[in-house]
């Protein structure tokens, strides 16, 4: 049972890294106004379950559990940082 949990709590810390990189993308790199809605809802069902599955591992003293906090913790400050405003021409300000 130890190993399928094991198991579980790795896959769900990989799959969480992959959706949540995603949603960053979405909300971040390419900025419309559809895709940043969706990729903000998606990025909170995905901190959810990071969540629970976080619950269930710390529980049952699951040895991938430190992984996983790291991950939820660097997801939030990736999807906080301030990206850089883009910058005006010299030309076009008058």
């Amino acid at each position: 049972m130890s190993l399928f949990l094991e198991f579980a709590v790795f896959v769900a810390t990989i799959s969480g890294l992959l959706i949540g990189g995603m949603c960053i993308y979405w909300v971040k790199v390419r900025p419309s106004a559809r895709r940043a809605r969706w990729g903000g809802r998606l990025f909170i069902v995905t901190l959810l379950s990071l969540g629970a599955t976080a619950l269930m591992a710390a529980l049952v003293r699951a040895d991938g559990l430190a992984p996983l906090g790291l991950l939820s913790g660097l997801l939030i400050a990736g999807m906080l940082w301030d990206s850089p405003m883009p910058s005006l021409d010299d030309e076009t300000v008058s």
